[in-house]
């Protein structure tokens, strides 16, 4: 397993054990508006890792700085993994 492939793949993990906690914390029935709203999130998400996966990490630690950098400078929490920093 290379080092890039591994660094998303933690990614993949902690979005994926965040996204359960989520769905559970707020426990949607099926079908319901907030079901669907859920599902729209978990689908962006996996089509977002599967993108990770393809491109080089150096431009995911780039854009996740920028991200980060416009949360601060708007004062909006910021959660990032230690090597996207």
């Amino acid at each position: 397993m290379t080092r890039a492939r591994s660094y998303v793949e933690g990614i993949d993990a902690d979005l994926t054990r965040e996204l359960a906690k989520l769905r559970a914390a707020l426990g949607p029935a099926d079908g319901t508006e907030l079901d669907t709203a859920l599902c729209y999130v978990e689908t962006f998400c996996v089509v977002a890792i599967r993108v990770m996966h393809k491109t080089n990490p150096s431009k995911i630690r780039s854009e996740a700085r920028t991200v980060e950098i416009k949360a601060r400078m708007d004062g909006v929490p910021v959660v990032l993994e230690e090597g996207m920093r």
